[in-house]
């Protein structure tokens, strides 16, 4: 009896003293993720503004040239505003040659298949003795429309040159024997009906 009770007492004791030494478990703290940076793009340059000036002078020379005129735009660039001018304009007498010289060949072309006249005829050369002396004129011509704008310390300057039909046409006449020749073909109704489609669009814009 004694031992029993001995025994159960002793149980209950380590029991107790086992419960009293039991240590509650340490829980470690989890840090907290640590963000990446975020990812930044490189601050892009502004879109550079574009001019609206060469826009409006080359629409001015297409309005013109679907009016039957000839016209270009020559362009210079230079850190002197005179320079830029003069070279816009030299640059646009070039260009208004070269379109000279191909109205020319097509008016040469459509005269020859209409007449049945060889294109190397020398009855033809009375068109390239029209075309040199009205690129005289190409050469000494102003300017219609002048402008110009700045970027920086660069002026770019705009000079549209204008040919009117009705110049080939007078000069042509001055040509006897082709004009004979020339004036009742259709080649030189489309010229002729060019040049006064021309004066009607110059007579609007007064």
């Amino acid at each position: 009896m004694k031992k029993t009770l001995f025994f159960t007492t002793f149980i209950a004791a380590t029991v107790l003293l086992s419960g009293c030494t039991t240590t509650n478990p340490v829980s470690t703290p989890v840090p907290e993720p640590v963000p990446e940076p975020a990812l930044t793009t490189p601050e892009q340059p502004p879109a550079p503004v574009l001019s609206p000036l060469p826009g409006e002078m080359q629409k001015l020379s297409a309005d013109m040239m679907a009016a039957g005129g000839l016209a270009v735009v020559g362009t210079g660039e230079s850190k002197s505003l005179e320079l830029a001018l003069n070279k816009a304009k030299v640059n646009g007498r070039i260009q208004l040659a070269q379109t000279l010289d191909a109205r020319f060949e097509a008016l040469e072309k459509a005269f020859s298949a209409e007449t049945g006249i060889p294109y190397d005829s020398l009855l033809l050369s009375g068109f390239n003795s029209s075309a040199r002396i009205i690129k005289q004129q190409i050469a000494g011509s102003v300017a219609q429309t002048l402008k110009y704008e700045t970027t920086g310390d660069t002026f770019t300057a705009y000079a549209v040159m204008v040919l009117d039909p009705k110049v080939i046409a007078d000069q042509l006449a001055k040509e006897k024997d082709l004009y004979t020749r020339l004036q009742p073909t259709k080649a030189f109704g489309a010229l002729d009906k060019e040049a006064k489609s021309f004066a009607t669009f110059n007579a609007t814009q007064k």
